[in-house]
């Protein structure tokens, strides 16, 4: 028997803000994470068993019940333990089981099928299982079965349920683990089949579905995984890590079953749950979208369709008033009290300088928003540890408000009247933004700190492309660019439409 397991460890750490994923080489719908240890062991007396509720925020369901039983009589005990971000099941010289429940439910000596409450595993795009097999010494050459079962959240009674049984018949110890697919589509048919095994072979499997039919992976109400040593008395020892799904996000589902926001933006990638504007388009959306400046809001904050819609600048009067907006807006006419005649005034259309003022200042939020999101990526993929969501919510947030004052600023025109010239400064209203740039500054440099006291936990070497260096020189050069940006948006002239 392996002592606590503990000679084995593998321990993958996650890419993207806040979450820990299960392995480097693949993204996946995480069924647990095995972090939070736990072990529960049956008694030396045959016929025994013993269950433990283990909480982790990083297993389905918020938790998992641990559950041992020692079959016949025999030396030893059976014993199942999470340690080092493996599961583990060892048995002596007996029969015995070890069962793994996922039901959302901390009474470890009652499964609920409906625990879960109607999971989608295959909400981003999921398609199999994937479990790996870390160790089994195959003791003997006695093979032992691992079950996984799923239930339909359908049926209070467990009879909606499909399972396959994998029978691991070879001798396996890395390096790693070697994953085993199983297919969604396996669980739907009872029968014989097999998978990809270590070294090109291949591992017996056999699907069984419950009396009311197979499980939906669309409305899951709980997933057990069970290590059947009930026909191997030779004191089997077998590890797994990591188990998930092949689906494109590393979460695990949230308390409302999720891993994708209302945009399909995975719940750990930074630009999720950024929301839509009141059109409802999605600022963000899963890689590849863009969000399109003909679904913008208007100058007027109306929506394409929506009458007297016009981007950018938005529809309105000489003195600059919206002639409609959002409900429940009322039009007040200002043309007098603005002393301002419609026969000699026009609003002249922002002119390209003015336009690559707008340009320049996004860009300088940019830089700062990027340094962050480069900061964060090293600092998750290091495994440093805590949770930054609060940092790239104020981030995301400065960045939003600087970009749509910045289009309110720039592109609304300049109202002349008459034939003469205008002086006008876009100064005051691009320092009226200070704060917003003071917010993302200071998150940036908190940030590439974070990263530099994690590398030097780690004895890393940080340099200016990597590992937060380089971040004070960054902020200082967004800096001297604003005030460079405030002495051109002075006293510019502009001229009347000839």
């Amino acid at each position: 028997m392996i002592s606590s397991l503990s000679r084995k460890m593998f321990v993958c750490v996650g890419a993207l803000l806040h979450l820990l994923a299960p392995c480097p080489e693949s993204s996946a719908l995480t069924i647990d994470y095995f972090q939070d240890d736990g072990m529960v062991s049956s008694s030396a007396t045959a016929g025994t068993t013993r269950s433990l509720y283990v909480p982790s925020s990083g297993a389905l369901g918020g938790g998992r019940s641990l559950t041992a039983t020692k079959g016949g009589a025999g030396s030893g005990v059976s014993r199942l333990e999470i340690v080092d971000s493996t599961l583990g099941y060892t048995q002596g010289a007996h029969s015995g089981l070890g069962v793994v429940a996922w039901d959302g439910n901390s009474d470890a000596t009652t499964l609920s099928p409906q625990g879960l409450g109607g999971l989608d595993l295959t909400q981003d795009e999921g398609s199999s299982f994937e479990l790996g097999l870390q160790f089994f010494d195959y003791p003997a050459n006695s093979p032992i079965q691992v079950v996984l079962k799923v239930y339909d959240a359908s049926a209070a009674n467990g009879s909606k349920y499909s399972e396959i049984t994998i029978v691991i018949d070879q001798y396996f110890d890395g390096p790693g683990s070697f994953m085993m697919s199983l297919p969604f589509s396996a669980f739907a048919v009872a029968g014989a089949g097999s998978i990809a095994a270590p070294g090109g072979a291949t591992f017996a499997t056999i699907t069984e579905v419950g009396s009311n039919g197979p499980a939906d992976m669309r409305n899951v109400g709980a997933i057990t995984l069970t290590f059947n040593g009930m026909n191997n008395a030779k004191a089997p020892d077998v590890i797994v890590t990591p188990f998930r799904t092949n689906g494109r996000c590393v979460s695990t589902p949230n308390s409302s079953n999720k891993v994708l926001d209302e945009c399909t933006v995975c719940i750990e990638d930074p630009n999720a749950n950024k929301g839509k504007n009141r059109c409802g388009v999605c600022y963000y959306g899963r890689a590849g979208y863009s969000y399109e400046p003909n679904k913008l809001i208007d100058g007027c904050q109306l929506c394409p369709g929506e009458r007297r819609y016009k981007f950018p600048s938005g529809t309105t009067d000489i003195c600059g008033v919206c002639l409609r907006g959002p409900a429940p807006y009322k039009y007040v006419d200002k043309t007098r009290s603005c002393e301002i005649s419609s026969n000699n005034c026009a609003r002249v259309a922002p002119t390209k300088e003015i336009l690559g003022f707008e340009n320049d200042l996004l860009k300088k939020a940019e830089i700062l928003k990027q340094r962050f999101i480069d900061d964060s990526k090293r600092y998750m993929a290091k495994g440093c540890g805590a949770d930054i969501a609060l940092a790239d919510q104020l981030v995301g947030d400065a960045y939003q408000v600087i970009a749509a004052k910045g289009r309110d600023i720039f592109r609304r025109g300049v109202l002349v009247c008459g034939s003469s010239c205008v002086t006008v400064s876009f100064a005051e209203e691009v320092k009226a933004l200070t704060p917003q740039f003071k917010i993302m500054e200071r998150q940036t440099g908190r940030m590439a700190k974070k990263v530099q006291q994690c590398y030097r936990r780690l004895g890393v070497v940080a340099t200016p492309t990597r590992g937060g260096a380089g971040a004070a020189s960054t902020i200082a050069g967004v800096r001297n660019g604003l005030s460079s940006l405030l002495r051109k948006c002075e006293k510019r002239k502009i001229c009347p439409k000839r």
